[in-house]
């Protein structure tokens, strides 16, 4: 049993994707080596098996020949999987194979009926990403050539590219997408050179209408690779096919070794995704919840449980879907109710340690003890400009942190209409985008509400 293999392939799974994605979803993964010498990756059931190959398949498979080069088959199923059917005589297809054949398997992965424009849910944090990604599906040839996303992870970059790649691929204009990771770049371009055929992974990945690379700051400093890839995309960009790129990093901060490449980088549209607010989160919520279903057709979620996890779990979408699926595995599984004392259990397990808990007093009080003024100038009827921000911020923060409707906080706000809370927040929000300082404050303010 390659134990040891396995050992530093959850370690660094756990250190990429953070102790809750990693405790919620991968933590239960177990390994065999099977009589063929391919190795079955097993996950506890369907539900938990269809997010780890959706979300950190191919980076799991690509760890794995990081650790063990000796290309093993690698298969991913669920426990049940296992009790319906025996493992397979033939060998399955290797990882790292030949560059075709990694196009081939990259493109089946793209078309993702869960990773599409309809489960892709917009807020103010990601909105213009979502028009460019429409943009790049529609227009021909794209107004912006390479469209790059970036922004940290688990705000949504991969769902985009895959949601690109899939619409494509199901336009009905016979265009051809093809979405590779920049591992499986990478390790097909090195397969390819020790298999002394390089034109045949030059022809996989230029002879398609659309490309899409996700985390390209993995072939930043590689020279060889930086090589292949600056003509992989200029060629198609030369021949009018789009190329669509992400990584967590701009590309102005890209370590890039090779200046051409880094100009090429740059003369594209860069467009960020930012972390969710609270009306995202709980879109992205209820979406997730949704696809569960699919699983569990008795799965029912209160509204006080979802509001709750959609005002705690503010790192990121991904661990707000890893606490999901841990309530999921601790209640729909064995056919119980979801409740907050499921949800307590869940977190504890995680070891999230629970925050002070945000009302709009904690917030008044706190912006106004940060702006020099008092808590009933906020609420009084002043419209000084040492008035009126504070405000505003005050009303953005109650909006975004807590889970109380706009008329309840206008309410709070020396009986104000809930218009004016729209227009506060939207006034914040247009600040924010623009790049005016009031960013910096909103985030330390949410640090010291938080405790």
């Amino acid at each position: 049993m390659p134990g040891g293999v396995w050992r530093e392939v959850r370690a660094h799974l756990r250190r990429e994707y953070g102790d809750t994605v990693f405790s919620s979803n991968m933590a239960r993964l177990r390994v065999r080596e099977d009589a063929d010498g391919g190795l079955t990756v097993i996950a506890p059931n369907r539900f938990y098996r269809d997010w780890v190959d959706d979300h950190a398949g191919a980076r799991l498979r690509a760890l794995w020949n990081q650790y063990d080069p000796s290309g093993r088959a690698i298969r991913l199923v669920a426990e049940q999987d296992l009790e319906e059917a025996p493992a397979p005589v033939a060998p399955p297809k290797p990882v790292s194979v030949s560059a075709g054949d990694h196009a081939n398997d990259a493109r089946s992965r793209a078309v993702n009926d869960r990773f599409t424009f309809d489960t892709f849910m917009v807020g103010p944090s990601n909105e213009m990403a979502s028009a460019a990604a429409r943009a790049v599906v529609n227009a021909s040839p794209s107004p912006f050539n390479p469209a790059f996303f970036y922004g940290d992870y688990g705000v949504g970059k991969t769902h985009l590219l895959n949601a690109i790649a899939h619409s494509v691929e199901l336009g009905g204009a016979c265009r051809k997408a093809l979405y590779l990771t920049a591992e499986e770049f990478l390790s097909g371009f090195v397969s390819a050179m020790r298999k002394k055929d390089t034109i045949s992974f030059k022809e996989s990945v230029r002879r398609v209408d659309v490309l899409l690379i996700d985390d390209v700051h993995f072939i930043a400093g590689k020279p060889k690779t930086e090589d292949e890839f600056l003509h992989t995309v200029a060629s198609l960009i030369a021949d009018e096919n789009q190329v669509v790129l992400a990584s967590h990093k701009a590309p102005a901060d890209l370590n890039v070794s090779d200046p051409r490449l880094a100009s090429l980088l740059k003369g594209g549209f860069a467009c960020e995704l930012r972390k969710p607010d609270l009306d995202l989160r709980r879109k992205i919520l209820d979406c997730k919840i949704a696809q569960a279903s699919g699983h569990y057709p008795e799965l029912t979620v209160p509204e006080t449980v979802r509001d709750f996890l959609a005002a705690r779990m503010t790192a990121s979408a991904r661990e707000l879907e890893g606490v999901l699926n841990n309530v999921i595995g601790r209640t729909a599984l064995l056919g119980r109710p979801v409740t907050m004392d499921a949800v307590e259990a869940a977190l504890r397990e995680l070891s999230i340690v629970s925050e002070r808990r945000v009302t709009v007093d904690l917030i008044q009080k706190t912006v106004a003890e940060r702006f020099g003024v008092k808590v009933s100038d906020i609420l009084s009827k002043r419209r000084t400009k040492t008035v009126v921000k504070p405000r505003h911020v005050a009303m953005y923060l109650a909006k975004t942190m807590t889970t109380r409707s706009l008329p309840d906080i206008g309410r709070r706000f020396g009986d104000r209409d809930h218009s004016t809370v729209i227009h506060a927040v939207n006034k914040i929000t247009d600040m924010i985008e623009a790049g005016d300082p009031v960013k910096d404050e909103i985030e330390t303010l949410s640090r010291e509400i938080r405790g």
